[in-house]
C-alpha cells in the first residue's frame, strides 16, 4: 500500500495538515486536520521575526506548533511511514532578490555564487545557513511600463510615506522600477542551520521526519497557479499575482509570475493585531476581542459600507489597523517593482485573517487593485471535490494544499533540506523484502549464466565454420591448407611498416589545440567570428580591442606544431574601436 503524503503548515495560530493519497499523475487530497496551538507561557518571551531578520524567540513558536502537531497526528493516526513535507514560515526565513551579471551558469556554480552573495548580506556565516533559490522568469528581468497599473515609487525607504510615492498603487505617477539586466535575478530563501535542524529533529522524534523542508514561497506559487487555472476565462491584465497570507502573528506576501515566486516578504502584522485594536477600543479582554472579531468583525469600504451601528463601531475600532496593513502591503508591492520590475495586477487573500468581512474590498480600494478571497472553484482546484464537500475552509487549508502540490511537482523548489541536512532515504523497506529481492537476483543470475553459455556456444560454432571455410579457400588459392597466421603472412597482411591512412589530427583535434593555446580572457579580449578548418589550411577570423593583442594571439598560435605558416590578413577598425583581423594558416597534420 502506497504511503500517504502529508503537507504540514506550522502556523502561528494553528497547525494544519493536508493528507493526500499519491496517484500516477497527481495526488488526491483525502483529509484535512487543524489544531490550535497552546498559548505561549511567560517564559517563552516569544517575538516575531520579519523577512530578512530571523525571529528572536529561539524555538518557542516551533515547540508549541510541534506540540499541537503531535496531539493532532496521534489523534488521527498520521505519521508512521507517511511521506511528510513541512513548510517553513516566512518569519523564519531570510528572503532576498539577488542580481547577477551573468546567465546560463551551471546550477552548482550558481549555488556557490548565491551562497557568497547571501554571506555578504546576512548576519550569519555561510556554514551556518541553508538556502534554496530559483531564477526569476525571463519576462521579469526587465521593467515594462505597458499594462503596468502599479507605477509608484519604491517602498521600504522610510517609515513615513515619501513624497515620491504619495497616492495609491493605481496612479500613473512613475516610481522606481528595477533596471533591466543582461544577466539574471534569483529569489533566495535562507534559514539558520540550527533552526532548520531543530525543526527536522523535533518532527523526526514524533515519526514525522520531513522529506522536504519547503520555504512557503514555493507553496504560494502553486496556489497562484491553481487560482489562475480556475480564472483563465476571466479578464486579468498581464503581470504579477500577489498571494497575501494574513495569519495570526504576521502577514506574508508572495508575488508570482509565470508559475514562479519572484518576490516575497513577511511583515509583523496579522489577525492578532486586529484583535488587540478591538480590545483597546472596547476595553475588553483579548479573548473576548478575538471572539468579537470572529463573529462581528467588519471593515467598511465604498463598495461595501457599514449597514448598522455594530458594523460602524467595529469599523472605527479596526480602521487604523487595516489602514496600516494596507500601507504595508502597498510598500511591499512597490518594493517588488523596485527589485524585480514585476508589477502586480491582482491580489488573492488566504489565511485566517482574510475571513474578516469587507477586508477584500477595503484592501482593493487602498491598493487600487482587484483583491479577492478564494471561492469554491479555487477550493476544488486546490483540495479536491471530496474535501470541498466536507466543508474544509480553503482560506485555512490553502498553504498546506500548496505544500502538497509542490511535493508532486517533480522537483522541490526552495527545499531547505540541503547539504548536511539533506534527506537520507529510509532503507528499511529493503530489509522487509530481502527474501523476495534475493530470489529475484538468483533468477536473474541464472538467466544471465544460461544466456552467456548460449552465446559462447554460438561463437564456437561460428569459429569452426570460419576455420573450415578458410581451409577450403586457401587450398583452392595456394594449393595447400593454411591457418589464419600463415594466410596473412602469405598475402603480406602482417607488414606493419605500411603508412597509416589516418591523419595525425582531425579537425576537432585542431580546434581543441587552438582553444588550448589561445591566451586567457585576462590577457586578451577575443571574439572569434569564423574558424574554417580544412585538409591543408585553417582560416581564423576574429575581433579584439587592440593591435598588441593580435600579436599575442599570433604568437600563441605559432606554438602549435601542425601550423607551418601563419599569414596575417588586413586589420580594420570596427564599431567601438574594435580591431577586426584574420589569419591564414598552413597545416600538414590532416
Amino acid at each position: 500500500m502506497a504511503t500517504r503524503i502529508l503537507g504540514i503548515d506550522l502556523g502561528t495560530y494553528s497547525v494544519k495538515v493536508l493528507v493526500a493519497q499519491p496517484g500516477f499523475r497527481q495526488s488526491t487530497p483525502i483529509g484535512f486536520f487543524e489544531r490550535r496551538l497552546p498559548p505561549p507561557s511567560e517564559a517563552d518571551g516569544e517575538t516575531g521575526g520579519t523577512s530578512g531578520t530571523s525571529g528572536t524567540s529561539g524555538t518557542s513558536h516551533v515547540a508549541r506548533a510541534i506540540a499541537a502537531l503531535s496531539e493532532l497526528t496521534r489523534e488521527h493516526g498520521l505519521g508512521g511511514g507517511d511521506t511528510v513535507f513541512a513548510g517553513v514560515d516566512s518569519g523564519e526565513l531570510f528572503i532576498h532578490v539577488l542580481d547577477f551579471g551573468f546567465k546560463s551558469l551551471r546550477r552548482p556554480d550558481l549555488e556557490k555564487a548565491v551562497g557568497a552573495e547571501l554571506e555578504g548580506i546576512l548576519p550569519i556565516d555561510l556554514e551556518d545557513m541553508v538556502y534554496g533559490f530559483e531564477g526569476l522568469p525571463e519576462s521579469s528581468l526587465s521593467a515594462s511600463s505597458s499594462g503596468n497599473p502599479m507605477r509608484v515609487g519604491a517602498g521600504d525607504v522610510s517609515d513615513e510615506e515619501p513624497t515620491a510615492v504619495r497616492g495609491t498603487v493605481g496612479t500613473s505617477r512613475p516610481g522606481r522600477v528595477a533596471a533591466p539586466t543582461e544577466g539574471m535575478r534569483v529569489l533566495a530563501c535562507a534559514m539558520e542551520t540550527a533552526r532548520a535542524r531543530y525543526l527536522i529533529d523535533a518532527l523526526d522524534e514524533r515519526g514525522l521526519e520531513p522529506r522536504g523542508l519547503i520555504a512557503v514561497p514555493a507553496a504560494y506559487a502553486r496556489i497562484a497557479e491553481a487560482v489562475e487555472a480556475c480564472d483563465v476565462a476571466s479578464a486579468h491584465p498581464p503581470g504579477g499575482h500577489a498571494i497575501v497570507d494574513i495569519g495570526h502573528e504576521r502577514t506574508s506576501v508572495c508575488v508570482v509570475q509565470a508559475g514562479r515566486a519572484v518576490f516575497a516578504r513577511s511583515m509583523a502584522r496579522g489577525g492578532r493585531h486586529v484583535s488587540a485594536a478591538i480590545a483597546s477600543a472596547w476595553q475588553m479582554p483579548f479573548a473576548d476581542a478575538e471572539s468579537a472579531k470572529h463573529t462581528l468583525g467588519f471593515v467598511a469600504s465604498v463598495a461595501q459600507p457599514a449597514q448598522n451601528q455594530d458594523q460602524q463601531r467595529m469599523h472605527r475600532a479596526i480602521e487604523a489597523e487595516i489602514g496600516a496593513l494596507g500601507w504595508d502591503l502597498k510598500r511591499s508591492l512597490q518594493s517588488c517593482v523596485a527589485k524585480t520590475g514585476v508589477s502586480v495586477t491582482r491580489v488573492s487573500l488566504i489565511g485566517g485573517g482574510s475571513r474578516l468581512a469587507g477586508l477584500a474590498g477595503a484592501l482593493s480600494e487602498r491598493l487600487r487593485l482587484p483583491v479577492q478571497r478564494l471561492t469554491e472553484p479555487h477550493a476544488r482546484a486546490l483540495i479536491g471535490d471530496q474535501l470541498v464537500a466536507g466543508q474544509v475552509p480553503i482560506d485555512i487549508a490553502s498553504t498546506a494544499a500548496g505544500l502538497m502540490l509542490e511535493s508532486g511537482s517533480g522537483r522541490l523548489h526552495f527545499d531547505l533540506r540541503q547539504g548536511e541536512l539533506a534527506y537520507r532515504a529510509d532503507l528499511s523497506f529493503l530489509r522487509e523484502r530481502a527474501g523476495a529481492i534475493a530470489t529475484a537476483l538468483v533468477v536473474v543470475l541464472a538467466f544471465a549464466t544460461f544466456n552467456g553459455f548460449a552465446a559462447l556456444y554460438q561463437l564456437r560454432a561460428a569459429e569452426a565454420a570460419l576455420k573450415t571455410r578458410l581451409a577450403l579457400e586457401t587450398t583452392a588459392l595456394f594449393g595447400e591448407q593454411l591457418d589464419s597466421a600463415q594466410t596473412m603472412a602469405r598475402i603480406g597482411g602482417s607488414d606493419g611498416a605500411k603508412e597509416s591512412p589516418l591523419p595525425d589530427m582531425s579537425a576537432y583535434d585542431i580546434m581543441l589545440e587552438i582553444s588550448d593555446k589561445l591566451p586567457g580572457r585576462d590577457q586578451v579580449t577575443l571574439d572569434i567570428q569564423n574558424l574554417d578548418i580544412r585538409a591543408t589550411k585553417v582560416t581564423f577570423q576574429a575581433t579584439t580591442k587592440s593591435s598588441p593583442e593580435i600579436d599575442t594571439i599570433e604568437e600563441a598560435l605559432g606554438g602549435i606544431e601542425c601550423f607551418k605558416d601563419i599569414s596575417r590578413g588586413s586589420t580594420s577598425t570596427g564599431v567601438g574601436d574594435v580591431r577586426q583581423f584574420s589569419f591564414s594558416i598552413t597545416t600538414n597534420c590532416m
